[in-house]
């Protein structure tokens, strides 16, 4: 985050802990008029509330493009000049390459005779040849070889199927134009350093709920003194988050119980992660947790009404990159217990209670007003992409 907006969240923070502002949660109110938000658990439950969400929100590739939101795919740090990495997301399964232009490309990873997937694990090739037929790419997807050629018209010998992939704030992105995408956030992104970070970890899961109980839970910390307790509660201030809208995205920050301690003066402050942890809701389902000294970035891909693909990528600086027990530590906290352990296993309580027919409606209170303008901004784009 950069750091005016910082200071100036937790200022604000800290003046609604000081009693010197209306209470946490106030500024949630006058939006419909009611403290109380509520969604209708066929929400989380339809088939067709699911396609119409992915089909309009999420991304697959067609005609050598790509249709909806960007998303990230990669640390730049991790495609060094020679590289090949595949890629593979729920409804495209690409190749990542720099060649020794320094550009990133991304193409589809299927050899354009047979479609047979070409590459399995990050390599460094000096070209990509076909396991099946012996069709040869260069990694600026060029064809440059195909055994008995004169067996096929020109026409039909074709280079590899591109994809749009974009780099940018040491990201690899699939997708155009991520300036406009982050909007007012593009440089909170920059100032994030993921240009001089290293993706030190990742993980995919398929929890058995909706996608939306996981991006609610990350847009409140009402559940962090319950749910959290053994874990992470120790390091927090209950339920106190400053939350604002930035377009279609949210920006965060959450108070850490340091931020009782911290001079009067912020500018004194070397690193304001220390009183309070930001994190960003980039709409529709990308969410980034700033931890005091790493970043945890966490995609979801809806495969079914009651099944989600969740990606989390754990960056740490490259500097600190051999100082293995601390992140190995570090991501057993956040990963092994908080998000897969706590975050993931209530959200597919609550999924079983929906589609069990414990209740007709899920409730918000005033302290996850977020999740109103979530639901807000998913109505409004449904409305729009159709």
């Amino acid at each position: 985050m950069e750091r005016a907006n910082l200071e100036r969240l937790i200022e604000r923070l800290r003046s609604e802990l000081a009693g010197l502002a209306e209470p946490i949660g106030a500024s949630g109110r006058g939006l419909t008029g009611q403290p109380a938000f509520r969604v209708a658990v066929d929400r989380y439950l339809r088939a067709a509330d699911f396609e119409r969400e992915r089909d309009r929100l999420f991304g697959a590739p067609r005609g050598g493009t790509w249709v909806g939101t960007p998303r990230v795919i990669a640390a730049s740090a991790s495609v060094a000049a020679g590289a090949c990495v595949p890629v593979d997301v729920p409804g495209a399964s690409l190749i990542v390459t720099r060649g020794e232009d320094g550009v990133v490309r991304g193409f589809a990873n299927a050899c354009r005779h047979r479609a047979t997937r070409l590459v399995d694990a990050p390599c460094s090739p000096k070209a990509l040849v076909c396991p099946y037929h012996g069709w040869t790419y260069d990694l600026h997807g060029a064809l440059i070889h195909v055994p008995h050629a004169e067996a096929f018209a020109e026409g039909d010998r074709r280079d590899l199927a591109a994809l749009p992939i974009t780099e940018r704030h040491g990201l690899v992105w699939l997708g155009t134009d991520i300036a406009g995408y982050l909007g007012a956030l593009d440089g909170d992104l920059a100032a994030l350093a993921f240009d001089r970070a290293i993706m030190w970890r990742s993980s995919r899961a398929t929890p058995r709920c909706n996608w939306k109980l996981i991006m609610e839970a990350f847009l409140e910390s009402y559940h962090v003194r319950v749910l959290h307790r053994d874990s992470v509660y120790r390091f927090f201030i209950d339920a106190a988050s400053s939350t604002e809208r930035v377009g279609p995205h949210i920006r965060a920050v959450t108070a850490r119980r340091q931020l009782r301690e911290a001079p009067g003066d912020l500018a004194a402050v070397a690193n304001l992660r220390a009183l309070a942890t930001p994190s960003y809701l980039l709409f529709p389902a990308t969410t980034v947790v700033v931890h005091p000294d790493f970043i945890s970035l966490i995609n979801l891909y809806p495969l079914a009404a009651d099944q989600t693909c969740y990606e989390h990528f754990m960056f740490v600086p490259a500097e600190r990159a051999g100082e293995t027990e601390h992140w190995d530590k570090s991501w057993t906290l956040i990963e092994d217990t908080v998000f897969q352990r706590q975050d993931l296993r209530v959200c597919e309580q609550s999924q079983r209670g929906l589609a069990g027919g414990m209740t007709d409606e899920l409730l918000f209170g005033e302290l996850e007003f977020a999740v109103r303008w979530f639901h807000a901004t998913l109505d409004s784009r449904l409305a729009a992409n159709q």
